[in-house]
């Protein structure tokens, strides 16, 4: 019975973390950094999400920057279609093409120590724009304009490409940046529209957050 105690209180400690985290994540989630704009909303982007991961969307025949001079291992010159963002642990991209299938020890590694990021790039033909976990989100030209210099200064000075990803129309790039339970995926994102001038949670650790930001 004794020493069922120690392993008690740890369990009792990790609970309490995580009612706390979730609890902080939901209440900032209310307290939104706002950016009303009277400009004129006639850009669209969309936000791919399921329950742990959100992704950015450009369209690219909007897109103010060139984006096949900078990503032109998965663009390859085409015209029309559609670019998708997203950042996170470097284990779990490469070792992950579903979440289904991500090993316990890889989540618990990059939530509680601080591991390898990378970007993960992806061109699409055309996306399901009615689906549930593809959301709509309209824009000011300047709002757009700003958020693709954000996804821009997340490669550095200039995108190292590092492999293909898990097709022929998406590859991933280096990132400096590191993964931890403070830093995820979705904080990646939130910090890309707040460096938009979009309004954002000040701290989006959870899918959720960024979506009801965004509503």
């Amino acid at each position: 019975m004794k020493r069922l105690k120690p392993l008690f209180f740890v369990m009792i400690a990790i609970t309490f973390m995580g009612f706390l985290y979730g609890t902080i994540a939901l209440l900032l989630t209310y307290f939104p950094k706002s950016h009303p704009s009277t400009d004129e909303k006639n850009a669209t982007i969309y936000l791919y999400h399921n329950a742990m991961h959100s992704d950015i969307i450009l369209d690219i025949r909007m897109a103010r920057l060139d984006w096949d001079k900078i990503l032109p291992e998965i663009i390859r010159g085409r015209q029309r279609g559609y670019l998708a963002f997203g950042w996170g642990d470097r284990e779990t991209y490469l070792s992950t093409p579903e979440w289904e299938q991500i090993a316990t020890s890889t989540a618990l590694k990059a939530l509680f120590t601080n591991t390898p990021s990378l970007i993960h790039a992806s061109f699409y033909t055309q996306i399901r724009k009615g689906d549930v976990d593809v959301k709509t989100i309209k824009l000011t030209p300047q709002q757009l304009h700003g958020l693709e210099e954000s996804l821009r200064r997340t490669f550095g000075r200039r995108p190292t490409y590092l492999s293909m990803g898990y097709g022929p129309n998406d590859a991933f790039y280096d990132s400096e940046a590191t993964y931890n339970l403070i830093q995820t995926c979705n904080t990646w994102t939130g910090d890309r529209f707040r460096e938009a001038n979009i309004t954002m949670s000040y701290w989006t650790p959870l899918s959720y957050n960024v979506v009801h930001s965004l509503e």
